[in-house]
């Protein structure tokens, strides 16, 4: 029982050794960046269906955008690898979150932040409205003939 009790830590700090650092994955392999960024984004909305938190549907559209984009770039006979290269990061994403969850993990928390951010940079979504703008129902046309103050 004593070797069990270190082969798991064991294994956990060669991961986290040999894992590239947060931000490494970059565009050169874009189909890769995409299919891991939706696997982390399966395992981000899961982890945060299951704490009830109350921002999961912003994963969830992320999520899906990433989905469309990954479905686009997916080359006919790549599925399969694809497939794999989800999951693997869903695994790993997953592994983080409940380390960063139940075991109370700073970094843990901090890294599985910063990936799904770096995914998210990625991805445009409408712009927000500028502070002060108004909606133009409610804009008010002056007539023509008054300067405008």
């Amino acid at each position: 029982m004593g070797k069990r009790r270190h082969i798991l830590p064991a294994a956990l700090i060669a991961a986290t050794l040999s894992a590239p650092a947060a931000g490494a994955d970059t565009l050169d392999d874009p189909l890769r960046f995409f299919a891991n960024c939706t696997g982390r984004l399966s395992a981000e909305l899961s982890h945060r269906w299951m704490m009830a938190a109350p921002d999961a549907s912003e994963i969830e559209a992320l999520r899906a955008t990433m989905i469309d984009v990954l479905a686009a770039m997916t080359p006919e006979d790549g599925g399969r690898e694809v497939l794999t290269w989800r999951i693997a990061a869903r695994t790993a994403h997953s592994a983080l979150l409940s380390r960063a969850t139940f075991g109370n993990d700073d970094w843990a928390r901090d890294r599985a932040a910063q990936e799904v951010a770096h995914c998210a940079a990625l991805v445009l979504g409408p712009p927000e409205p500028a502070p002060g703008e108004s909606d133009a129902a409610e804009m008010v046309s002056l007539p023509a003939s008054q300067p405008v103050p």
